[in-house]
């Protein structure tokens, strides 16, 4: 049972999430309606004023000592946030725009990915813990790349999904032994569950969310100028 204490980080962790809104549906699995949130009108321009640094409880919170980190430059100037879902597919079309930007920003931005598997959907945690044990050998985008690109082979299946990713991971080359071991310990288990529960602490609601600055950025997940816009911006390109 959540304490009271911590209702109230929440609450101080949503009011440092300022929500940045375009106008229009962009596509996402388990958002918002327009309704849940406060958008812009048609005619709004981005401010020009840089975002607020984000407080240190913020960045805790989004960012765990333990993250999974894909991109990481000796002095990152920012750090965009992924939380994603495997069997979302507008995160396997993100997946490609992140790819994209780590190639593009690598240098100067810290990415990390963290976990936020849909109550919608039913093979998105064991998705989750087959990269997250992949990871343990080193192979997390390796995994996560192939697990999006298969979407549609493990996606709708109810049964067998836990030998789909292991003939995954043998795809890969990995370490069977270790990764049978690391798919199914409660350290894994407890990682995924770690960034749900964040998730839902930081009042995200659908997926792919990405937080930059402090800042719940909505990406059309088919358009890169959307992801790289912020970015130049906030890194005064």
């Amino acid at each position: 049972m959540r304490t009271q204490k911590a209702g109230s980080t929440a609450k101080t962790l949503l009011a440092s999430l300022a929500l940045v809104v375009a106008a229009g549906t962009l596509g996402a699995c388990g958002a918002p309606s327009s309704s849940d949130v406060s958008a812009p009108s048609a005619s709004a321009t981005p401010s020009s004023t840089a975002p607020a640094t984000p407080s240190a409880e913020l960045m805790a919170k989004l960012v765990p000592s333990d993250a999974r980190i894909i991109a990481n430059p000796a002095k990152p100037r920012t750090t965009l946030i992924l939380f994603t879902d495997y069997q979302c597919p507008y995160c396997a079309k993100m997946d490609t725009l992140i790819e994209r930007a780590k190639k593009e920003y690598g240098s100067e931005v810290r990415i990390v990915v963290r976990n936020f598997p849909l109550p919608m959907h039913e093979n998105a945690p064991l998705a989750a813990k087959a990269v997250e044990a992949a990871a343990e050998q080193g192979a997390l985008e390796k995994m996560s790349h192939l697990v999006f690109s298969k979407q549609a082979e493990w996606a709708k299946s109810t049964s067998g999904q836990a030998e789909t990713f292991t003939g995954y991971a043998r795809e890969l080359g990995l370490n069977m032994d270790r990764f049978a071991k690391d798919f199914a310990s409660p350290a894994v288990a407890t990682r995924v569950q770690r960034d749900l529960d964040d998730a839902k602490e930081l009042g995200l609601r659908g997926t792919p969310s990405l937080v930059l600055e402090g800042q719940l950025l909505q990406v059309d997940s088919s358009d890169y100028n959307t992801l790289k816009s912020p970015l130049d911006q906030v890194l005064g390109n």
